[in-house]
């Protein structure tokens, strides 16, 4: 059966648009539920995310000039690098402020940064000390290999980093009652215009390429299931200011398209 790519950017806009919807409730529940111990848990951890990120990209464009790949292809992953060196060293920033010169206590924060380069986790990556995120890392690589249609895959991996402005963008619109949030929630403003070709951009240009329903269907189940798993991973990230009740309540409105959607895919919500 043919497929229009306005059906296409729908559904997959749509389902993103439940997802950052559903990732504000974990983003509103940190916001009313904060502390100290709250705030340096999730930043020191999504600092080790993006320099873990800046590294991997550095590590490609590495590989790629080795093997003297296209200048323009080497050039991206550098641009790509720079970009996430500029998201680490904003967090970072702020960390260190926050900390005010005292050592960072979360234990071996940097492995929650180390990505394979083939996808999956690194050995850094403590599952015991982060199941959900060690989780989700490991379900996108197992989802993406698993797909049956070469289009599914390639949705698939493009949303692990398309769907992070969701979560950037939320925490940008947290309320700024004080100078930590008025410095997060700048800096967050900022990485999610950044990431904003990661995410609604790139729908747009997969579901010019469709081949029929089927690869859609099947996209938009993996999607699901990889989108509750990071909800998951982002209420682990924020030490579970959902309570596990509250959490599964989340994951079933999700499911069942109960979330009051955020129009960040479907209508470009100004940042």
């Amino acid at each position: 059966m043919s497929i229009t790519a306005r059906t296409v950017q729908g559904e997959l806009a749509g389902l993103m648009d439940s997802f950052t919807g559903a990732i504000n409730r974990v983003g509103l529940a940190y916001a009313e539920r904060r502390n100290r111990e709250r705030d340096i848990h999730w930043l020191a951890l999504q600092t080790a995310k993006e320099f873990g990120a800046m590294v991997l990209h550095s590590r490609i464009m590495i590989r790629k000039a080795r093997e003297m790949d296209s200048l323009e292809s080497i050039r991206k992953s550098s641009t790509d690098s720079y970009e996430e060196a500029e998201h680490y060293w904003g967090y970072r920033t702020i960390l260190d402020w926050y900390l005010k010169g005292q050592p960072c206590e979360v234990p071996e924060m940097w492995g929650y940064g180390d990505f394979h380069e083939a996808g999956g986790p690194g050995p850094g990556l403590k599952q015991s000390l982060w199941p959900e995120h060690y989780g989700y890392i490991d379900l996108a690589r197992r989802l993406a290999a698993e797909c049956r249609s070469p289009w599914a895959q390639q949705v698939i991996r493009s949303n692990r980093e398309g769907a992070a402005v969701c979560f950037h963008y939320v925490l940008s619109k947290l309320p700024a009652t004080d100078e930590f949030m008025q410095r997060v929630t700048r800096h967050e403003r900022s990485v999610a215009e950044d990431e904003l070709h990661h995410g609604p951009e790139l729908i747009e240009e997969l579901s010019r390429t469709i081949q029929s329903a089927e690869e859609l269907e099947e996209a938009i189940g993996k999607l699901t299931i990889l989108r509750m798993q990071e909800l998951r991973q982002r209420n682990e990230q924020f030490l579970h200011p959902l309570t596990p009740a509250e959490l599964a309540e989340l994951e079933r409105d999700f499911r069942q398209k109960k979330v009051e959607p955020i129009p960040l895919f479907s209508a470009g919500v100004a940042i």
